[in-house]
């Protein structure tokens, strides 16, 4: 039977994604935060900066990107700061244990007050990584790029080619060991985690090779990069990146004009001094997280069961 002229329902609208920050938004927010946690060895202000990039970045990362590399990147990186300060600093009153002189560069006395500031090396660490997350798992690659002024294009270019290549790298390390076990193949050692690594790296190599062909053939490097469209900043960008950029300044201007920023626990642990401003400074940088728009709801969800038209041929 033919379908009568203007019987057909009309296609469902469309729902827009809610709009994200700008990309240099992000990149004066991520630069303003990495600012601050680097420039205080204070662990109050760097576990305030921790706890605001992690909040920004749950309430930005897509349905589609997992945290868990980030994280075991962050326990491993935060790890290894702390126990390389316990071994090689043995400077504080307070002893744990002791070591055998004889062994170098480890030998000595262990103390509390090495193992709080190591502790506090691998927090700086922590919140420096999370403050550059966002760039990653937020931000596409082209976002990334599209972020860099002018003359930085083609480090932009650079910076966002080597994070398409970690990913691909993580993937290629976790098919290539699904592969393998499959074959039967199970670590030994170190010595057999070469059937997993050498097949890994000839393939980020040909990745690589491919796509620096593929880069050529599309003119990289022989004029400048264009885009069909332009992001245009709103009052948000302007509060996120005024408010980061200002957190960045103050940390920096407090410590140029001779104000305590540091936290140093030798020779005895004491409590790290707090200044209210500085407080302040580093809960403006969670401003990201409080200003994400609602994803409206979608009319299919919302509307109920849409009902048919009568036939004018049945009673």
């Amino acid at each position: 039977m033919s379908r009568e002229p203007g019987s057909s329902a009309p296609p469902e609208p469309l729902v827009p994604d809610a709009p994200g920050l700008a990309s240099r938004a992000w990149l004066i927010w991520s630069l303003s935060a990495v600012t601050v946690a680097l420039s205080t060895d204070n662990p109050v202000y760097r576990g305030l900066v921790a706890l605001a990039a992690l909040n920004v970045l749950l309430t930005w990362l897509p349905p589609r990107r997992r945290l868990r590399p980030l994280a075991l990147a962050l326990l491993f990186a935060a790890g290894i700061a702390a126990l390389v300060n316990v071994l090689a600093s043995h400077t504080g009153a307070d002893v744990l244990a002791r070591l055998p002189s004889d062994w170098p560069l480890i030998g000595g006395p262990l103390t509390l007050e090495s193992l709080a500031f190591g502790g506090v090396l691998g927090l700086g660490l922590a919140a420096a990584l999370l403050a550059v997350a966002p760039l990653s798992l937020v931000l596409e690659p082209h976002d990334v790029v599209d972020a860099m002024p002018g003359p930085l294009e083609r480090t932009g270019i650079a910076v966002a080619t080597s994070l398409n290549l970690v990913s691909g790298f993580g993937r290629t390390f976790t098919e290539v060991g699904d592969a393998q076990r499959m074959r039967g193949w199970k670590p030994r050692g170190l010595r057999s985690w070469n059937e997993v690594l050498v097949p890994v790296v000839l393939t980020a190599i040909e990745d690589s090779v491919m796509l620096a062909e593929a880069m050529e053939a599309r003119g990289f490097g022989a004029g400048r990069r264009t885009s069909y469209a332009v992001g245009q900043w709103t009052r948000r960008d302007v509060a996120v990146a005024a408010s980061a950029a200002g957190a960045a300044a103050l940390f920096v201007g407090l410590r140029l004009a001779g104000v305590a920023v540091d936290w140093y626990p030798y020779p005895t642990l004491y409590l790290p001094p707090i200044n209210p401003a500085l407080v302040a400074g580093c809960l403006a940088l969670a401003l990201p997280a409080f200003v994400k728009p609602a994803v409206p709801a979608s009319p299919i969800a919302t509307a109920g069961p849409a009902s048919s038209p009568r036939d004018p041929r049945r009673g």
